[in-house]
Order: structure tokens, then sequence, then C-alpha cells
């Protein structure tokens, strides 16, 4: 069974980074989001998560991909690690984890964690405007 994807951020980020990932893929099976307003605080955030874990299957396999390292969607997360063995966490959340889960068929939670860690880190970039030198098709002198 492929581990279910739960998308973790402050405010709307996950709602709407499912939403793009959905336009681009198609409905995606296992992807679950939490998003903390500022009302919900840890114990609202917590309480979030852990209606979601339910719905995600109790103890199935789940990856949270969560938008901040240390902040509050974060820290919830990790500190479910400790009641859930089939629990990881990936910080850094991007629209290219989500497509990939969708696309992705794997089934070990390790292996689909690392690779999802590793698209979304190759996924930053900083792109340079190309140098056109004399000769090339758009120079101008």
């Amino acid at each position: 069974m492929k581990p279910k994807l739960v998308l973790m951020s402050h405010g709307h980020l996950a709602e709407e980074l499912h939403k793009s990932a959905q336009m681009i893929m198609g409905e995606i099976d296992g992807l679950f989001t939490v998003s903390m307003l500022e009302s919900d605080g840890l114990d609202g955030t917590r309480a979030k998560f852990s209606a979601v874990l339910e719905q995600a299957g109790g103890e199935a396999p789940v990856i949270v991909a969560a938008d901040l390292l240390s902040g509050t969607p974060c820290n919830v997360a990790v500190q479910a690690m400790y009641e859930h063995p089939g629990l990881r966490v990936i910080t850094g959340l991007n629209l290219p984890m989500a497509i990939e889960y969708a696309a992705s068929d794997m089934e070990d939670v390790d292996e689909l964690a690392e690779y999802l860690w590793d698209v979304g880190h190759n996924g930053v970039i900083l792109v340079e405007k190309p140098q056109i030198t004399s000769g090339e098709e758009g120079y101008e002198d």
C-alpha cells in the first residue's frame, strides 16, 4: 500500500498547493492537508493533524511535507513520530513534491520520503539570465 501524504503549512499554503497539484495531475488519492490558522495555535494544529491521521488510516504509513523546519506544523508532526512509527517528516514543502507523490507508485515509506525530499530539494534552482554573444540570434549591439 502506498503511504499517505499530508501537506502541512501555516495559513492556506497546503490547501492551495493541493489544488495546484490537482490542476496538473487530476484527483490525487492519499493526499491530505492541514492548514494551521492563526487562531489554531499548537493545540488546534495538533487536533487537526490527529483527525487527518485517523482519516488516513490510523497506523498507515504517512509522510508529512511541512512548510518550515521548527514551525508549529512541523513540530506537531515531529512530536507525532513518537506515537506513529510509520510517520516520516520532510520540510521545505513545494509543488514538485506533491506532483511526484501523485505520479509515484512507491510503497516503501522510507524510499518514498527520500525520493520526495530529493525532488523538493533539487527543484529549488537559481535561474540566471542566459548571456547572448555576438553572432547568436537575439544579439543586439
